[in-house]
């Protein structure tokens, strides 16, 4: 007899948890192992000389964690047009000698989702433009699709934009 309850729970383990994002009028999608928290823009610190990328500084617990802004390496119009607050996704930036808190302006948070690895499909090769190297997949969802983002791509895109790490 084939037991059914066993097989969804392993399923259920496979599972991976997203955090839904918008930007620039796509909906994006990141695992949760990586997001430590998302904020609502508080003051955000200029720092005089920083690349255009680099919106400041914020202080997330006694903390200074860098805010970047994604719509520059994703050659996305800066958002002119006043409406909700953007939201910072503190995301965990691996680097070779363990991982740091960086902060990511999107446009809004919107849900954290459930998805099994084979409802995550192979990103086509063209037609995603600039953002086609930081997306490591597509998932369905609804009457669309989610871009999944290959963050640690983004992180080094941003390094290379900054001409150092982050």
């Amino acid at each position: 007899m084939l037991d059914l309850t066993a097989e969804t729970d392993a399923d259920r383990d496979r599972a991976q948890s997203y955090v839904v994002f918008r930007l620039g009028g796509e909906a994006y999608a990141l695992e949760v192992l990586r997001v430590q928290e998302v904020l609502d823009v508080l003051a955000i610190t200029e720092v005089p000389g920083a690349s255009r990328s680099l919106l400041g500084v914020i202080n997330l617990r006694g903390h200074v964690v860098p805010v970047y802004d994604l719509r520059i390496p994703f050659g996305l119009p800066l958002d002119s047009k006043p409406g909700r607050a953007p939201s910072v996704l503190i995301v965990e930036a691996e680097e070779g000698n363990g991982s740091d808190v960086t902060g990511l302006l999107v446009d809004r948070v919107s849900d954290v989702l459930e998805f099994s690895p084979d409802q995550v499909q192979a990103a086509p090769q063209l037609g995603l433009g600039k953002t086609t190297p930081f997306v490591r997949g597509l998932i369905r969802h609804q009457d669309a699709f989610l871009l999944v983002l290959d963050v640690d791509r983004v992180f080094s895109a941003l390094a290379t934009i900054n001409g150092e790490g982050v």
